[in-house]
């Protein structure tokens, strides 16, 4: 079984100073919810409707989709378990996301598939 964990770099529009934030989704077993609510507007340049706040377009500075066969969570106490047991670190989803061993990129290829296909929200 394969996981998705897609994380989106925005515009904080929160405070007046100019900052970004993550926004992340771990653990997707069933990617197409995250197709048609994220991928897709985000393919087509349009406004991504989270849970709880919805995203312009042009506030994304950068999405990424990874790719694990085990959970975050898991990936993350494995990793930290194999640490010196005096060791300070700390080990976070980013060191996971950054392990060519453990994750797998496919942004590109999501990107590539929705473009082949020309998938568009106005046909469902």
């Amino acid at each position: 079984m394969s996981y998705y964990h897609i994380i989106l770099e925005v515009n904080d529009h929160i405070s007046t100073i100019k900052q970004t934030r993550d926004i992340e989704i771990f653990d997707i077993v069933e990617i197409q919810p995250y197709l048609h609510a994220i991928l897709l507007p985000y393919f087509n340049e349009q406004m991504i409707e989270l849970e709880d706040e919805n995203v312009e377009f042009d506030d994304i500075l950068h999405l990424e989709v990874k790719q694990t066969l085990l959970p975050i969570q898991h990936l993350i106490e494995e990793e930290q378990r194999q640490l010196p047991s005096n060791s300070d670190v700390t080990i976070t989803a980013y060191e996971i996301f950054n392990d060519r061993d453990h994750t797998q990129d496919v942004t590109t290829v999501i990107m590539d598939i929705l473009d082949a296909v020309k998938l568009d929200h106005s046909n469902e």
